[in-house]
């Protein structure tokens, strides 16, 4: 076994009296050195290094400091070396640049990771998906060229007869055209008239997403029907896409599709309908709308207790509108919401009342005057005696002598 630097042919004499002084120096064995660095100076490592000695490392090519390690090893005076666990670190590779693309998954693209790379829709890659940070010339870069996403083609789209399709101006198609077809005049398109250029279900191709249209000329025969009739107006001819409605004579029922339409066979689809000796066809209704619940009643206040007026007429309903009984008083004015039975009833009675108090009025009246009348007759007689002596004209004496007559027989009847 060897021995360390401080056995070597020292007595164990002085080596007991370096302790007891604590002056005793012993140097380091070969330091193992941090991953991915060297020293300085592209030196070799020695076997031992005396106490105090000071490495200077740095990083191996494609490697960096770690930020805020201190790439120094220093011998102790008990043999050993400062310990330095981590100090360089791989260097990062350009960040790759993928236009219609992205980095699908990545570390930290330091040297000796990998990422891969995907384009986006409508795109194909053209070169290797996958990348690793290699050292290369010194220098860390990418251990292959990065690929580039191209647009994923279609072939032209194919031609049909007796009609056309606007064409790019490139004559290039990729995914996410459209093409638009059109018939000739005359003729009718049967199908879409666009299809699409999408991607097909290798992922790196385009195909058309339906066959293109047909351009035919599609002639069907006026439809009629027995007992029944056209309920759309008249053309002179129906085409593909034509539609047509029926409807059947009083007293006919209409069996089949009320509507049809023009295909493009030359036939009506779905067959014509028809009309069969029964009820007659009624057009169809509409099912009636839901009836929304009715909410519970909500209970109302009792009505407030009438005012009594100062008035001889008693206070009505709320249907009237009452004028008070003085001597300008009209009958009772019935208001706009007036009219019903019971309304009538109390206006009828209160008309009534209102005419034998007038009546009462005028019977009073009357007796009144009589006994006043009654009460001056002989005053007046007696007025008209004493004029007749008075003036001696002829004329009044024969006036007084039938007045006097007059009252003897009022008297006698008396």
């Amino acid at each position: 076994m060897a021995l360390s630097p401080c056995s070597n042919g020292v007595p164990i004499v002085v080596l007991f009296l370096l302790f007891l002084a604590s002056t005793v120096l012993c140097d380091c064995l070969t330091p193992t050195l941090p991953p991915s660095s060297r020293l300085r100076g592209s030196e070799d490592l020695k076997d031992s290094y005396p106490t105090g000695t000071v490495l200077r490392l740095v990083c191996i090519p494609g490697h960096e400091f770690i930020p805020g390690s201190h790439p120094l090893m220093t011998c102790s005076p008990d043999g050993t070396w400062t310990k330095i666990p981590e100090l360089c670190q791989g260097k990062r590779c350009p960040v790759p640049h993928l236009e219609n693309g992205r980095i699908v998954t990545s570390d930290d693209l330091r040297l000796g990771e990998t990422v891969t790379l995907a384009c986006d829709v409508g795109f194909r890659m053209i070169g290797e998906s996958t990348l690793r940070c290699v050292l290369r010339g010194g220098e860390v870069r990418w251990h292959r060229d990065i690929p580039y996403c191209d647009r994923i083609p279609c072939v032209r789209p194919p031609a049909i007869s007796n009609g056309r399709y606007e064409a790019d101006p490139r004559d290039e198609y990729s995914v996410g055209m459209i093409v638009v077809y059109r018939c000739d005049a005359d003729f009718s398109l049967i199908g879409h008239s666009t299809i699409n250029c999408v991607v097909a279900a290798d992922g790196k191709n385009g195909e058309w997403s339906s066959p293109p249209p047909e351009c035919k000329k599609v002639n069907c025969a006026r439809p009629s029907i027995r007992n029944g009739r056209l309920a759309t107006l008249y053309r002179p001819t129906y085409t593909y896409g034509d539609s047509v409605s029926f409807e059947c004579n009083p007293g006919y029922t209409l069996v089949g599709a009320t509507v049809v339409k023009c295909a493009a066979d030359n036939t009506w689809k779905p067959p014509l309908p028809r009309c069969d000796k029964g009820v007659a066809t009624t057009k169809p209704t509409r099912p009636p709308p839901p009836v929304p619940p009715v909410p519970p009643p909500v209970p109302h206040p009792p009505p407030a207790p009438p005012t009594i007026l100062p008035t001889l007429v008693p206070p009505k309903e709320d249907e009237t509108t009452f004028i008070p009984m003085y001597p300008t008083q009209s009958a009772t004015i019935p208001t706009p919401e007036s009219g019903s039975e019971s309304g009538k009833i109390v206006g009828i009675v209160f008309g009534i009342i209102f005419a034998l108090i007038v009546l009462a009025a005028l019977i009073f009246a009357a007796v009144k005057w009589w006994s006043q009348w009654k009460a001056n007759a002989p005053e007046n007689s007696q007025i008209a005696s004493e004029k007749e002596k008075t003036t001696g004209d002829q004329r009044p004496q024969k006036l007084g002598s039938k007045t006097s007559g007059n009252i003897q027989r009022f008297s006698s009847l008396e």
